[in-house]
């Protein structure tokens, strides 16, 4: 009875121990595989949402729902470092500058979807 118990005992501890080894692989979250230029651009989306490049109402008149100066140049920066464009300068149009934006979102999303894909092909 003895023997039985130590060994059940020990199966236990095993399995804990073996479970516990291999959890670390499944903790690493997306936060955790993205690039600079990933976190860069993240960190560019939530500076826009601040109060202080938020869009006064004479903004909000003349450009509507678009993008203020102040909030097209924060993510145009953080775009030009993600789409990889170092040719780009920083008097480009308005217009140069959302096409760069728009190309930049859909690699970001496009890598946080590759990211999210391989995650979960290792669970």
């Amino acid at each position: 009875m003895k023997k039985i118990l130590l060994s059940a005992f020990y199966a236990g501890v095993f399995c804990v121990v073996f479970s516990c080894s291999s959890e670390r692989s499944s903790l690493t979250s997306p936060e955790e595989m993205k690039s600079t230029e990933m976190v860069s651009f993240d960190r560019a989306m939530k500076e826009i949402m601040k109060p202080e490049n938020r869009s006064t109402p004479e903004e909000k008149a003349r450009w509507g729902a678009q993008l203020n100066d102040r909030a097209l140049d924060i993510l145009f920066n953080a775009s030009l470092e993600l789409v990889g464009k170092t040719n780009a300068n920083k008097n480009s149009s308005r217009e140069e500058k959302e096409k760069v934006i728009v190309k930049a979102t859909e690699a970001y999303f496009a890598k946080l979807n590759t990211i999210k894909a391989n995650q979960k092909a290792e669970n």
